[in-house]
């Protein structure tokens, strides 16, 4: 009499393609090490490593405070991302999958809670004013002689909620990059960016609606170059 197993554990590590994986592609790409690299009240940033292979892309999805499903398309050379328009003090549960030939091959989760909301938030650059007393190192002169330069803030890619945006630094270089612009119910959003990143996915937008973003590349927290670009979401 045939015994059958206890089906206990429906664990979708390995979504789809097992059986035809090991012949089709011999050396099966890996995804390992989602964490969280930085947080603010409305955006997290997270990093992850590809040990083994490599994917066409990636997709990160998660839901948002509204318990909407959210879906991140991520290009396959990116090992980090930042998702902006959360809400603070919310724990958001992350899933990271890397994509060949638009099949789910490996799966990464995390969870993390953003910061809380300070009682003002950074005004947009119309009204901020420029500090330059608060960076706490005195730059050494040859730092100062060579003035970094930012350049063509471009968009790489658009869907119905995102935009992607790239940019270049033919001169010098930043601490940090800082994105603005203004949500579909024009309330000002900033997003901060690691200044070794030369693109940026925008997610949490509003379709078939024009933003304007603004890229700042900063030293310390003095803006020192500003590039602008807008976009139309997709429909």
């Amino acid at each position: 009499e045939e015994r059958h197993l206890p089906t206990e554990e429906p664990q979708h590590k390995k979504p789809q393609t097992e059986a035809s994986t090991s012949e089709a592609t011999p050396a099966r790409p890996v995804l390992e090490e989602l964490r969280v690299s930085s947080i603010t009240p409305t955006s997290v940033q997270m990093q992850w490593t590809v040990p083994k292979g490599s994917f066409d892309s990636f997709m990160l999805q998660y839901r948002d405070a509204q318990g909407q499903p959210q879906a991140l398309p991520i290009d396959g050379g990116s090992h980090s991302v930042t998702v902006p328009g959360l809400s603070p003090s919310h724990r958001y549960r992350f899933h990271l999958y890397g994509l060949r030939g638009g099949k789910r091959i490996d799966r990464v989760s995390t969870d993390t809670v953003t910061g809380e909301a300070e009682a003002s938030e950074e005004p947009l650059p119309s009204q901020e004013p420029e500090q330059e007393t608060l960076q706490t190192e005195s730059p050494t002169s040859k730092e100062l002689l060579v003035r970094a330069v930012l350049e063509e803030l471009k968009v790489s890619s658009v869907t119905p909620n995102s935009v992607q945006l790239q940019w270049n630094i033919p001169k010098g270089s930043f601490d940090s990059f800082m994105l603005q612009y203004r949500d579909a119910q024009g309330q000002p959003q900033v997003l901060p960016i690691d200044g070794g990143s030369r693109s940026v996915t925008v997610s949490g937008l509003s379709t078939f609606h024009r933003y304007r973003f603004h890229l700042y590349g900063m030293r310390g927290r003095k803006k020192i170059s500003h590039v602008s670009t807008e976009a139309v979401t997709g429909e």
